[in-house]
């Protein structure tokens, strides 16, 4: 039987399964999300908006362009223009309509699909707007369609005023988007206070990687209050130079200073704190809690300080940039029932790390051992409950997944996006609210390309190094900061054939200069599958507990079962 807090969180957020089944599988479905695609160089925009039944596996989406007598939708899974779905329409010479589904091989135009799954509900325009909308399900079974699932899709749209479609960079418009997304509609609070986290005026360094660190005091409260709702301080000034801001809870006895400084450098006072409770990435976009939880503060077991960290990719190197970007936070007197937050997992973040040069595809992992969080703390710990979740990594990242085990066995997804994009790091609510119990494994997995590189990439904090983070949001609160893994490098190298080193820096230094073949790294793939890692929980005040741990067994997530493919009929 479904809980009582299960009832209250799959009602509170809109899913989306559904809405309108008055005509059937191809009835109407609202359409509820919208997103607005700009362009560099133009001042109109695209309008995009959609709708999908979750259950049922549908999808409708209608996009408003600037009048235009043909266009081209497409739905691709990485940013190159090759192998992306299109739906196209436009009106010919004899003002007559046409409509197909297509896609490109290599290279532009499309070419017209041999099965047509998509349907048009509307193509019109007017003086100014051209509109269509169509309709299709989440799996065609054809090849050349993007696939709808829980997962990034990159969306190009293209218009033109004859029926020849010319891409160019002036009419084509480009977005990323996440089409299963899980609307809440918010209750805000009567009293809602606003307050802001940021490092004033900084001088942003020409090097390509900084991370800037500072303390900054919680707001003075006398009596508990909840914070519900954060958002990100853009300054226009450094906008696509910031990467992202973290905002971590302070222990209480952390030593503080206002000065900022390398958050990764020589000064140890930036390694307090390490309960990163607020965060945004590039991509984001305001986040409100469920209405029935809340971050706590003002209590004498809250911070009264916390750090802030924020991460510029200045790969330009401009000079006399001045940044005044943060976190604000809102927070209410209005009482929520659940203190609520935010656990790391995945891989530590340090060279143990490694992806070796030229690889389509490689996998690395973290393990949380739950039981961990309890030796930590010295205190029973009740089950808590996830509903949130956003995935971290860099670069070279293609796909992340946080797998849930129980008794050795795979028991679910706490989030996943198979279609990673570096630029689009969105907080995402899953379907379902999913209960993590005291001795469950939660295992990160980052998937990783590296093609385009000719040596190592290790994990660390520049962009052009890699993590692979999860950050959970749950309640009930525990004073956990984070729950994650590094493997046995030595392991791994000598899986190559090198010779064990004297210590762990010189097997990175040997990984680093090792000359890689198709062999090696098909040996270092099978290697980290079977490594051990020191597995690690730390709480807020930076106390840790550690054990020896390998990974449970790793499967690859099951395609969509097709009878046959209908791009072949």
């Amino acid at each position: 039987m479904e809980s009582r807090k299960g009832y209250i969180w799959r009602n509170a957020c809109l899913l989306l399964a559904g809405v309108l089944h008055v005509l059937g599988s191809r009835g109407p479905l609202d359409l509820e999300i919208a997103r607005k695609l700009t362009h560099p160089e133009r001042e109109d925009i695209v309008l995009m908006e959609w709708g999908y039944d979750r259950e049922v596996q549908e999808i409708a989406i209608e996009i408003q362009t600037p009048l235009a007598s043909s266009l081209a939708l497409g739905f691709g899974s990485d940013n190159s223009i090759n192998k992306t779905d299109f739906v196209v329409a436009g009106w010919n010479e004899h003002n007559e309509t046409y409509f197909y589904d297509a896609h490109t091989e290599d290279d532009w135009p499309p070419v017209k699909d041999k099965s047509q799954d998509y349907v048009l509900l509307n193509l019109s325009r007017n003086d100014t707007h051209t509109v269509m909308r169509v309709w299709r399900k989440f799996f065609t079974c054809d090849r050349h369609d993007q696939e709808i699932e829980n997962d990034t899709v990159r969306l190009t749209v293209v218009i033109g005023d004859g029926e020849q479609l010319e891409l160019t960079d002036y009419n084509t418009f480009r977005k990323s988007v996440f089409f299963l997304e899980i609307l809440c509609h918010p209750e805000y609070p009567e009293v809602m206070i606003p307050y802001d986290f940021k490092i004033k005026d900084f001088l942003v360094p020409e090097s390509d990687t900084t991370y800037a660190c500072t303390f900054l005091p919680m707001p003075r409260v006398t009596k508990k209050h909840h914070v519900v709702r954060y958002e990100l301080i853009e300054d226009p000034a450094t906008a696509g130079i910031v990467h992202h801001i973290l905002i971590y809870f302070c222990a209480n006895n952390t030593i503080l200073t206002s000065e900022v400084g390398d958050c990764y450098g020589q000064d140890s006072r930036f390694s307090q704190c390490m309960s990163a409770t607020l965060g945004w990435a590039v991509g984001g976009e305001p986040f409100d809690y469920p209405d029935d939880t809340g971050i706590s503060i003002g209590t004498d077991m809250d911070p009264q300080y916390v750090r802030i960290e924020i991460h510029y990719s200045n790969f330009e190197n401009k000079e006399g940039l001045i940044d005044n970007s943060g976190i604000r936070i809102y927070y209410t007197p209005e009482l929520r029932p659940h203190d609520c937050g935010t656990l790391m997992t995945g891989v530590f973040t340090f060279p143990m790390q490694f992806i070796p040069p030229g690889c389509e595809k490689f996998r690395n992992y973290g393990i949380c051992d739950t039981r961990l969080m309890e030796e930590v703390l010295n205190e029973t710990i009740p089950d808590l409950t996830v509903r949130t979740y956003l995935l971290h990594g860099h670069l070279t990242a293609r796909s992340l997944r946080v797998m849930h085990y129980r008794n050795g066995t795979l028991i679910g997804s706490l989030g996943e996006d198979k279609k990673y994009d570096f630029s689009f790091q969105q907080i995402r609510n899953l379907p379902n609210e999913i209960t993590v119990k005291m001795g469950d494994i939660i295992v990160v997995e980052c998937t990783s390309n590296t093609m385009d590189r000719e040596g190592v990439t290790f994990g660390g904090p520049s962009s052009l190094n890699e993590m692979c983070i999860g950050f959970l949001f749950y309640y009930p609160l525990v004073p956990i900061a984070a729950c994650w893994s590094y493997m046995d490098i030595h392991y791994v190298a000598e899986a190559i054939g090198l010779q064990r080193a004297d210590s762990i820096m010189d097997a990175i230094l040997n990984v680093d200069s090792f000359e890689w073949d198709d062999e090696s790294r098909a040996n270092a793939q099978k290697a980290v599958m079977t490594v051990t890692h020191l597995a690690m929980a730390e709480s807020r005040e930076g106390k840790r507990a550690n054990e020896t741990l390998s990974l449970p067994t790793i499967s690859l997530p099951p395609p969509y079962h097709c009878e046959e493919d209908s791009s072949e009929l």
